[in-house]
């Protein structure tokens, strides 16, 4: 009976020691070879506790002055190697953009739909963000 219970527990301990955390600085480019904004790279700073996900992307895309864009993400949520998060992007009129990923090693693989993916339903531009070090 021991053993079992031994057995269990360790079963549970290393799947808690390498489930996927998504937590860090990724740098975004886009199939396109693009790396994201006008002036600079696209970055998304990630903070994971459990399965809810929070952070920031920063583009430089302000045409005035080439400066940096803070853009919160909301609904961030992990399930297993699965990311799902949208920010709002425009000014005079804000929509959703939607950000759907896999991570694999370093790298997530992005599917992006909306107003910055520039697709309708059920389509999306891709992009791969790779993590900063």
């Amino acid at each position: 009976m021991r053993f079992i219970v031994w057995s269990v527990l360790f079963a549970a301990f290393t799947l808690a020691a390498t489930a996927t955390n998504f937590s860090g600085k990724w740098a975004i480019q886009s199939a396109g070879g693009r790396g994201g904004g006008r002036g600079g790279p696209t970055i998304l700073s990630l903070n994971q506790s459990g399965s809810d996900v929070t952070g920031t992307i920063t583009m430089r895309i302000d045409a005035g002055s080439n400066a940096p864009v803070n853009m919160e993400i909301f609904g961030g949520k992990a399930d297993g190697d699965t990311l799902g998060f949208y920010v709002w992007t425009g000014a005079d009129e804000p929509v959703k953009t939607f950000y759907r990923g896999t991570i694999s090693g370093d790298e997530i693989a992005f599917t992006v739909t909306g107003a910055a993916g520039g697709t309708g339903p059920g389509r999306g531009n891709t992009a791969t963000a790779k993590r900063m070090k």
